[in-house]
């Protein structure tokens, strides 16, 4: 089987075990706190290791009830870590105005689901979908097996998450043509990324 469709293979793959990881009472928890929206390379259809990103819209943002999910969700999946931020005080460039749980349930370096939760109104949403919504009406059948051959080659890379990202990866191929690992870590290295 060629890589790139042995890619796609695993796009669906993932989509499915999120699907089911979603129906396992995910789905039903986050549904008792806002309009639930998966985003990201889930939405994308970008999958290639278990990350899965969750917008819950809500008129106004709940601390306590925030706090009340998390405990629902660990008593469901039962992370041994998770991480907590408030973007409506720390307001990091970036990121959405909101609230948000990381939860780790492994070492998702190994397999292990790693589901990053925010909460935001209407309006932090908004900014968010509309970035979505531009990477998904550039991608084409011919750019999106580059994306998943360049994502998939450098997922588990320690500075994966640190010092570049997905949104690197898509605007290296979607803006600047770039179309394999070699030409990827050349676009990083030409931005002085530390690698």
């Amino acid at each position: 089987m060629e890589p790139i469709e042995r890619n796609q293979e695993t796009d669906e793959e993932l989509r499915f075990e999120a699907d089911r990881l979603l129906a396992s009472g995910l789905q039903t928890i986050l549904s008792d706190y806002g309009a639930v929206h998966v985003i990201g390379s889930y939405a994308l259809h970008l999958m290639v290791w278990r990350d899965l990103d969750i917008h819950i819209v809500q008129p106004e943002l709940d601390k306590k009830k925030f706090f009340e999910l998390a405990g629902r969700i660990a008593g469901l999946l039962n992370p041994p870590r998770m991480h907590y931020r408030d973007e409506t005080t720390a307001a990091t460039q970036g990121l959405p105005r909101g609230l948000y749980w990381g939860l780790y349930p492994g070492d998702e370096r190994k397999g292990a689901w790693k589901i990053d939760i925010w909460m935001t109104d209407s309006e932090g949403f908004e900014a968010v979908r509309a970035h979505g919504k531009r990477i998904e009406e550039r991608l084409s059948e011919s750019n999106r097996p580059l994306i998943l051959q360049i994502k998939s080659a450098c997922w588990r890379h320690p500075q994966y998450r640190r010092e570049f990202s997905s949104g690197d990866i898509y605007d290296a191929v979607l803006e600047h043509g770039v179309a394999d690992i070699d030409g990827f870590w050349r676009f990083l290295k030409d931005r002085n990324r530390a690698l």
